[in-house]
Parts: structure tokens; C-alpha cells; sequence
């Protein structure tokens, strides 16, 4: 995770010989795996002493640091300022997208339906999570679906977040929007009707029908009735209006959020 000062603040950082671009390694002895985990562990140290492993141009450097208290509020939403340890630094923003040619742009596009795919395959259990958070029995799972009002959320969050610069912000936004018509899209392409996937699988098993029936010498069988699957496209429907209103109501409930 790599971090850069913040001129903003009083700086211990810089005091404690901390350079722009430096990555944390261990805060204390403890490793550092995440922005959230470096931070919790700063802010417990209160305005005592400590010692940061960093790594800078390839080498492994100790410093010895002192954090300072101030007041600062303990998450985004929040307005109360909290006395806690802050040592002068903040995450450095790195590029969240990359960029490719016609071949990684196919095999992104790959990736991402594979994900998607396997993604439809266990939306009932994940639906299920979301419905046992809304109640408490568990926590939210930050993986998980959220509906068009969690994507709202999360879009909302990213364009107002100070760090983030406004091309990362855009091309973010594009992103949430590309996945969220890509998992409609192949949801839609499910062979049960309401879906077109069911219109479609009706027509290729009538083709096929047909079909097998001319290699046979036999007389076309005519249309495939699919009114006849309509039992089956009221249960699908029903199971898809459940489903979004569990996930609307656990945008609203219990909501996921951008993490810093």
C-alpha cells in the first residue's frame, strides 16, 4: 500500500523520515495489509512511539516515528471529531483501470463473463446473505450484490471522495455502469421464461425439431408452444421481483460502502 504525505497536516511523517511513495510494511510488528488495518493500528497507537518498516526503491528501511493525537472524524459520513492517533500520511491514489489493445480488451471482456457467469450461479445463496443481514443474523457481505440503489450509492461515494482524480472518477463510473448492463445482459440470456433466454431456447428447440424432423422424411411438427411453460415463467418471475426488492431493501438497510 503505498502512501504520500499529506501537506495539509502536521507532519510526524516527515519527522520520522517517511518520503512520498514509501510502502508500508509493518506497523509495530504487525504486518500491514491494508490502508483500513494501517489506519486502525495508527490511530490505537494514540502519541506514542513507533516503528515503521517501509520499503523504498527496493530496500527494506526502520523508522522510528511518533504519532500525534488530533481530532479526527473515524469515517467518511461521519461529522464528530474523534481524538486519535495521526501520523501525517495518506494513501497515495493509484490508477484503477488499465489499458490494452483488441487482444487484452477480449480477454478482459472474457474474464469479466466468466465472473458474471459464475456470479448468476450463486445469486440465490448471495440474495439469501443479503436477506439474513437485513435481519442481523449476519453481516453484509461486501462481495455481494447490491441493486440499482446500492450501485447508486457506491457511484455517489466515489465521485464525491476527495482523493480520487476526476478521470479515475469517470472511468469508474463507466465501469459500474458496463458491469451492471453486462449482468443484466447475461441474466437475461437464463433459458426460463419471462427471459428472452427462454423466447430463445424455444425457437432453437422448434429449429431442431423441424429439423430432425425433414432428415426423418416426416411432416413438420409446427410451432413449439410455449404458453405451456407459462407455470414455470410466473414462479421465474416472481423469484426475480423477490429478489430485487431483497436487495433494495438491504441497500436501505444495511448498506454497503466505498472503502478507503
Amino acid at each position: 500500500m503505498q502512501r504520500r504525505r499529506a501537506e495539509e497536516q502536521p507532519d510526524p511523517a516527515a519527522a520520522a523520515g517517511l518520503e512520498p511513495g514509501d510502502r508500508f510494511i509493518s506497523f509495530n510488528g504487525e504486518p500491514v495489509t491494508s490502508w483500513k488495518q494501517m489506519q486502525q493500528s495508527i490511530r490505537d497507537n494514540d502519541d506514542a512511539r513507533a516503528t515503521i518498516v517501509v520499503e523504498r526503491d527496493g530496500r527494506q528501511l526502520t523508522l522510528r516515528a511518533t504519532t500525534s493525537v488530533q481530532p479526527r472524524p473515524l469515517d467518511a459520513d461521519s461529522e464528530e471529531l474523534t481524538p486519535v492517533g495521526f501520523p501525517g500520511v495518506l494513501p497515495e491514489v493509484t490508477p484503477i483501470y488499465e489499458t490494452g489493445g483488441p487482444i487484452y480488451t477480449v480477454q478482459q471482456m472474457g474474464t469479466m463473463t466468466v465472473e458474471v457467469v459464475k456470479s448468476l450461479g450463486q445469486l440465490p445463496v448471495k440474495v439469501f446473505g443479503v436477506a439474513k443481514a437485513i435481519v442481523g443474523l449476519e453481516e453484509r457481505d461486501p462481495n455481494g450484490p447490491v441493486s440499482v440503489v446500492g450501485g447508486g450509492r457506491l457511484a455517489g461515494e466515489v465521485a464525491a471522495h476527495d482523493t480520487f482524480p476526476l478521470k479515475d472518477k469517470i472511468v469508474s463510473l463507466f465501469m459500474l455502469i458496463a458491469g451492471f448492463n453486462l449482468f443484466v445482459g447475461l441474466f437475461n440470456f437464463i433459458p426460463l421464461l419471462p427471459l428472452d433466454g427462454g423466447h430463445i431456447a424455444g425457437a432453437l428447440y422448434e429449429g431442431l425439431r423441424r429439423g430432425w424432423a425433414g432428415l426423418r422424411g416426416l411432416p413438420d411438427p409446427g410451432y413449439v408452444d410455449v404458453a405451456k411453460l407459462l407455470p414455470i415463467a410466473y414462479v421465474m418471475g416472481l423469484a426475480m421481483l423477490l429478489m430485487g426488492v431483497v436487495l433494495i431493501i438491504g441497500d436501505l438497510v444495511v448498506p454497503l460502502h466505498l472503502t478507503s
